[in-house]
């Protein structure tokens, strides 16, 4: 390897690999508060770093295409200030000589966004998942919090207080279920074992007097101590096919699900284009970003601009936007593929026109 190129690829990936860090920090600071949740399930203390590990992979498909941008910028600002980019021209060496390791190192990092984006990421999205429910399974007063990580169908909880996530006090429990409307009153709810322990409780249950047969239509009972199963309050819980949510299949799930969909005559279906151009869109942004900040983090003028800056981000946030933007046409899958595809051809080529005019010496 070249000794520019080992050069050049050092500082590169020196910044991409700080940027990286500080993006998995923020991640972790920003969902601590669900961790902390978690945590107060009575997870031990391997539930719960898995738990935090598989965040990780949710932010790693935006954070390395801005680590790329801010690393490529940073580099070729600080190679044109500090005048090491003019001896690089001086010495016979074009442009593009000067740019091509970093759009080589960042095609290998596009093959490695993509896979995060298409096979990891899905896969911990899902093992978090279930871990989730592996946790409410075990210890349901995790469900009476009133912000948990799982959504409960139906029902309606308050409480006055929940102690270290094994006790808790003045329970008022609505659901509803087959058509009957049910209510419980819990002087104190606790967990020992595998039973949910109730003390000081009431049960109310409406049935429709329509279907009745002579039988009252309300029932009404009291009990000075409750035990059922702990597993039965996840009856409550609202279930989550992960098999027909894309989000959280890996790649190589989603086509063969499809392979088989079109074996059977259905076709493949829009929502697995749009799911496939998402990930493809993500993939290819490590090059892309790349590419921008090679393309205007490069100066020639004596005097320093903020231009280049201001497309940087103009171009990003561009991207950004339409990467939203896509996920409100789902009703439209196909036009959603195209936005997630759109930009990257277009700021390829506003990048190369802009390396162009600096290659020859134009402002």
């Amino acid at each position: 390897m070249p000794i520019l190129w080992r050069y050049l690829l050092k500082s590169y990936f020196q910044v991409l690999s700080l940027c990286v860090s500080s993006f998995i920090a923020i991640l972790l600071v920003t969902r601590f508060q669900e961790i902390a949740r978690f945590a107060t399930s009575g997870a031990g203390i391997m539930p719960i770093i898995l738990f935090g590990l598989y965040q990780i992979p949710y932010i790693l498909p935006i954070a390395i295409p801005f680590s790329c941008l801010i690393a490529a910028m940073l580099l070729y600002q600080r190679l044109s200030h500090a005048h090491e980019l003019t001896a690089f021209r001086s010495s016979g060496l074009g442009l593009y000589p000067i740019v091509f390791p970093l759009l080589l190192a960042s095609a290998f990092l596009s093959l490695l966004n993509f896979s995060i984006a298409s096979e990891i990421s899905p896969l911990c999205r899902s093992l978090s998942r279930e871990l989730i429910y592996k946790m409410t399974a075990q210890n349901p007063l995790f469900l009476l919090q009133k912000e948990t990580l799982v959504r409960l169908k139906d029902c309606y909880i308050d409480m006055k207080a929940l102690k270290s996530g094994q006790n808790a006090e003045e329970v008022i429990f609505v659901a509803s279920s087959n058509g009957r409307l049910n209510l419980m009153s819990a002087k104190e709810l606790s967990i020992n074992g595998d039973l949910l322990v109730g003390k000081n409780v009431t049960l109310i249950s409406s049935v429709d007097p329509k279907k009745g047969e002579g039988f009252d239509h309300l029932i009404i009972e009291n009990q000075k101590t409750m035990n059922t199963k702990a597993s039965n309050m996840v009856q409550f819980v609202e279930k989550f096919e992960t098999s027909a949510n894309y989000d959280y299949l890996p790649l190589r799930m989603i086509l063969a699900s499809e392979r088989l969909s079109t074996m059977k005559g259905s076709g493949i279906s829009g929502r697995a284009y749009m799911e496939i151009a998402k990930r493809i869109s993500l993939g290819l942004a490590a090059f892309t970003f790349t590419l921008i900040g090679c393309a205007f983090g490069v100066e020639i003028s004596r005097h320093h601009s903020k231009r280049g800056v201001i497309w940087a981000i103009a171009l990003a946030s561009t991207f950004l936007i339409t990467f939203i933007s896509a996920k409100s046409f789902r009703d439209a899958p196909m036009l959603a593929s195209l936005i997630y595809l759109a930009p990257h051809p277009v700021i390829i080529l506003i990048c190369l026109k802009s390396l162009r005019r600096v290659a020859e010496g134009k402002e």
